[in-house]
């Protein structure tokens, strides 16, 4: 059992890190993701006299774990201004809506014949990987209309990367039974409930804002104290705090209109404090099987998630623009700070079973973000070609 010196001793030398490691990868140009996931797996092989020297004990995980999904959730869903949508938005919603479909059902049954794992584990890994990073892709210069879908796709896959995993718990907890409609009726409860204490918790938001200065601390910090208040309101009383915390992010985001508060910008301190202990830790704690069995496993499955990607995005846009841009949108699909909170998320849970799917997220998520770094260095190259032979011909 750690005690409290060396719980602190640990998180300042991670923090440390993490910040040596941002500063590096922006300096050489990398997704700090990348160098943080590298760097916790670098720590944990690090021992002092037969032990780990990073170690954190389980309750610290797991209210690390629901801090930062409250936090993150929020944000998420409080970006999907219904009133802001517009052309490229349209299109982005209609590739994240077909393209979460086709993952959930030929995903899932890809992953149920590589991995012959049952069918809601495969559905569970389908759902973790849903999403894509917002932070991944608006750190890209380029200017061009699929940037725009990308970066309005991240916006509207990410409360779906949050909520469905832990839908798809509750499904195949209350599904194991042999009166289904009994088993249903606590999901129903904890969708009511959770949705029931989010908006309860929004109005009580809305109120308190409506009569503060949105230039003052106590308005940020009424948002953060929301946000945790509602998913703890929520799960004390039966209900889902996923949900809960959700519905407040909706409400708060479309009712709120004269200014947003952001929770989880860049410039966020808090934020980005764990930011780095996500990835850091993720990095530490997860055991990924460094067999050539796996790796070549979780990379078929990789091509076969992107083929998937690129079928659904082709079946929306295809007569809008080329195979090359197309291709370009569905290589370009990082897993970022939702999905790793959602991983840590199901980590403090404690389920053996959910194991083998954790490994395979993190692979995914390195994979993603080096195809996702290695596209968006080529294609900017490509693209001036296409300007400049465009220009020649016009000459």
């Amino acid at each position: 059992m750690l005690d409290a010196l060396s719980l602190t001793t640990s998180l300042a030398i991670l923090l440390f890190a993490g910040v040596v490691l941002s500063w590096i990868a922006q300096k050489i140009r990398l997704p700090d993701m990348l160098l943080l996931l590298l760097g916790g797996l670098g720590l944990a092989q690090i021992n002092l006299n037969g032990t780990t020297l990073f170690s954190t004990p389980p309750l610290f995980l797991s209210s690390l774990a629901i801090i930062s999904l409250a936090l993150i959730i929020f944000d998420s869903t409080a970006r999907l201004r219904l009133r802001e949508l517009d052309t490229f938005s349209n299109k982005a919603l209609k590739v994240t809506i077909l393209t979460i479909a086709f993952i959930l059902v030929f995903f899932t049954a890809a992953a149920h014949a590589f991995l012959a794992l049952p069918l809601w584990s495969c559905l569970l890994l389908a759902a973790l990987l849903t999403g894509t990073s917002a932070e991944a892709v608006l750190t890209n210069s380029q200017k061009s209309h699929i940037w725009s879908i990308l970066k309005y796709e991240s916006i509207f896959n990410t409360p779906f990367t949050v909520v469905l995993p832990f839908i798809v718990l509750d499904l195949a907890r209350t599904t194991t039974g042999t009166n289904i409609l009994q088993q249903l009726t606590p999901l129903l409860t904890a969708i009511v409930v959770g949705i029931g204490a989010g908006i309860f918790i929004g109005l009580i938001l809305f109120k308190l804002v409506q009569h503060t200065n949105s230039k003052t601390l106590y308005s940020p910090l009424a948002v953060i104290i929301a946000a945790l208040l509602s998913y703890v309101l929520a799960e004390n009383l039966g209900g889902s705090g996923v949900l809960a915390v959700s519905a407040l992010g909706l409400f708060f985001g479309n009712a709120y209109s004269e200014h947003k508060i952001g929770l989880l910008s860049a410039e966020t301190v808090l934020a980005k404090a764990l930011y780095i202990l996500l990835f850091l830790l993720i990095g530490i704690v997860i055991k990924v099987p460094l067999t050539i069995e796996f790796i070549l496993t979780s990379i078929l499955l990789f091509i076969a998630y992107t083929l998937i990607r690129f079928a659904a995005i082709w079946l929306v846009l295809h007569n809008q623009h080329t195979t090359t841009e197309l291709a370009t949108m569905a290589l370009i699909a990082p897993k970022g700070v939702a999905t790793a909170a959602v991983v840590f998320s199901l980590l403090a849970l404690g389920i053996p079973t959910i194991t083998p799917l954790i490994e395979v997220t993190f692979a995914f998520i390195i994979y993603s973000i080096i195809v996702t770094s290695i596209t968006e260095f080529v294609m900017p190259t490509t693209q001036n070609r296409k300007q400049k032979y465009t220009t020649l011909q016009k000459v």
